[in-house]
């Protein structure tokens, strides 16, 4: 049996490099040592929905999320994989439960503000954003989702700060 744990730092080497289906392979190996392996299985399920094998990395992520349930960064990836499958209702419940797990992870906060902006919830799409971007910076689709959403508001004030900080990569004063 091969080591699961150097094979999960392959994967991961593999995953970086884009390599998703070599990537996928090498989490599948260390899962046959490992199978109920939550890193594993939530890794598995990354590059399944790189590769666009959504069903299988629904699975995958539904499987590591059994195996532990408050992991928000499954939480965030099965919403994403949910939302990507044209299924709203159960991405912002995804991301409403991610964010009760930690409400500190920045990703279900952008994601959760895709979500409400697509539904028409401008103002609190807005407000998701700029949850995220306090606890992240640096993250360059929340300040244009923030552009966005000042500019649906008619917050031509908001959109230009939040425009310049997309255009030149500086924070708003």
């Amino acid at each position: 049996m091969e080591d699961p744990a150097t094979l999960d730092a392959f994967g991961r080497e593999l995953a970086d490099a884009g390599r998703h289906a070599e990537a996928a392979l090498a989490f599948e190996r260390a899962l046959a040592s490992d199978p109920g392996s939550a890193d594993l299985l939530y890794n598995l399920g990354l590059e399944l929905h790189a590769l666009g094998r959504t069903f299988e990395a629904q699975e995958r992520l539904s499987a590591s999320l059994a195996a532990a349930p408050d992991r928000a960064d499954c939480l965030t990836s099965l919403g994403l994989v949910s939302w990507e499958s044209g299924d709203a209702g159960a991405a912002e419940a995804l991301y409403r439960r991610a964010l009760a797990v930690n409400p500190g992870f920045a990703p279900a906060w952008n994601d959760l503000g895709v979500v409400m902006f697509t539904g028409g919830h401008i103002a609190e799409a807005r407000d998701c954003f700029e949850r995220a971007l306090a606890l992240d910076p640096d993250d360059n689709d929340a300040w244009i989702n923030l552009r966005d959403a000042y500019a649906e508001l008619g917050d031509g004030e908001g959109r230009v700060r939040a425009a310049a900080r997309v255009r030149d990569g500086r924070s708003p004063e």
